[in-house]
């Protein structure tokens, strides 16, 4: 049996998460960060007596950031692509993740810094297919679904770990394949939607023990037009562990509830160890 995990990364970012904006050091100036990752696993069986499966399975993922502050104005730009293929006992490939995602954000910071009047426009979609578990239908393409944000509203940062903002959202929702629209909440052939509603965002970020960071993410919508139990939400959790200047583990457990597409919670957990290469 062989077995093998492995994980190339650049610059690793202060902020995993889509809050943006107090990291620019330079009035009037620009602060670029970028990250590239490979994560890679690798099994193979032969003549094993307690049995095995086959797999090999590479993920890419790339970030940018840029962040331009002057005086009370920021703006931050956050570019999030990621994308994955799996192949289990020589079956065909699959793809195991596959993310499109966009942030902007604008700020300007009262007298008192910990407040400020923020405005986000959003954007996320995938790459390619996703088909169900018998990889017979297809339930996701290239912008089906792909979703545009808007929100502007207040933010509180009462320290350095704890961000939060509330403002109202209008959300658009495009469907290039209209087989797809009742999947994703739309009347059947219909390719857009548009909905208003108001948004939480919590970020948390924070050493817990000596070399092991914590983030936690909360985003909220609720649509004005139904009951605040439809409301849509994502956690994000993430625990990374530094064991030395080049290794590094992270366990990751997200859930994710949209009743538009499935009244079902939704959870994805995922544990890896990488080697990390710092070029800035």
């Amino acid at each position: 049996m062989l077995s093998g995990a492995w994980s190339v990364k650049a610059q690793q970012l202060p902020m995993p998460t889509d809050d943006l904006l107090n990291d620019a050091e330079e009035e009037g100036d620009w602060d670029f960060t970028f990250r590239v990752g490979i994560n890679g696993s690798q099994a193979y069986y032969r003549e094993w007596a307690q049995g095995g499966v086959d797999r090999i399975a590479v993920i890419g993922n790339t970030v940018f950031t840029g962040v331009y502050t002057e005086g009370p104005y920021q703006y931050g730009l956050r570019v999030n692509l990621r994308y994955g293929q799996t192949r289990q006992d020589r079956g065909a490939f699959r793809k195991s993740d596959d993310r499109i995602r966009i942030r902007n954000q604008f700020r300007r910071k009262f007298e008192d810094e910990r407040f400020s009047l923020t405005a986000n426009i959003n954007f996320e979609t995938q790459f390619d297919k996703g088909y169900d578990r018998d990889f017979e239908e297809v339930q996701s393409r290239f912008m089906a679904p792909g979703t545009l944000t808007e929100t502007v509203g207040l933010s509180y940062d009462p320290d350095s770990y704890l961000e939060s903002t509330v403002g109202i959202s209008l959300r658009q929702t495009f469907i290039s394949d209209t087989s797809l629209s009742e999947r994703y909440g739309l009347d059947k052939g219909s390719w857009f939607r548009n909905e208003a509603g108001f948004t939480v965002i919590l970020n948390y970020e924070r050493e817990i023990w000596d070399n092991v960071s914590y983030t936690g993410y909360l985003e909220t919508f609720s649509n004005l037009q139904e009951s605040l139990l439809n409301t849509d939400f994502v956690i994000t959790n993430e625990f990374e562990g530094k064991i030395n200047d080049y290794l590094t583990t992270n366990f990751e457990f997200s859930m994710r509830y949209n009743n538009d597409v499935t009244n079902a919670l939704q959870i994805k957990q995922i544990l890896s160890v990488g080697l990390n290469f710092h070029f800035m």
